[in-house]
């Protein structure tokens, strides 16, 4: 079998919608673990134009190593964030794509590491 079936729930109206994505898991171009991948719904423009709001992403819980330059979720002030690995003046920080939420940026110290994106879907198209 080609494919990847995963679960995931998200809130649409004050309620918990269960729902499910399949994909071919050929589009995953780096090791994960199957046991470990998860899907999560973002909510936000925060990683715009690459990452759309309502877009899906494929993440690995097993993976949670700092690298630069890659996409993680994140969790701080009890949020789950999804930021982009950024080293900026030789400091190892989390940030935003969008322009307009450059004011969302966070040293990796003051977080944890969910998981590394390893795929996203914007409208049902994969990406990564």
């Amino acid at each position: 079998m080609n494919t990847i079936k995963l679960e995931y729930t998200y809130y649409k109206d004050g309620e918990h919608i269960k729902d499910e994505f399949t994909f071919n898991k050929t589009l995953i171009k780096e090791d994960y673990s199957l046991s470990s991948l998860f899907i999560s719904k973002v909510e936000g423009e925060s990683m715009q134009p690459l990452i759309k709001d309502k877009a899906l992403v494929v993440a690995d819980l097993s993976k949670k190593k700092y690298e630069d330059k890659n996409i993680f979720l994140i969790f701080k002030d009890n949020k789950m964030w999804i930021k982009k690995a950024n080293i900026l003046d030789d400091k190892e920080f989390f940030v935003s794509i969008n322009p307009n939420f450059s004011h969302l940026k966070y040293k990796k110290e003051e977080c944890k590491i969910v998981a590394k994106v390893l795929l996203f879907f914007n409208n049902s198209k994969s990406t990564f």
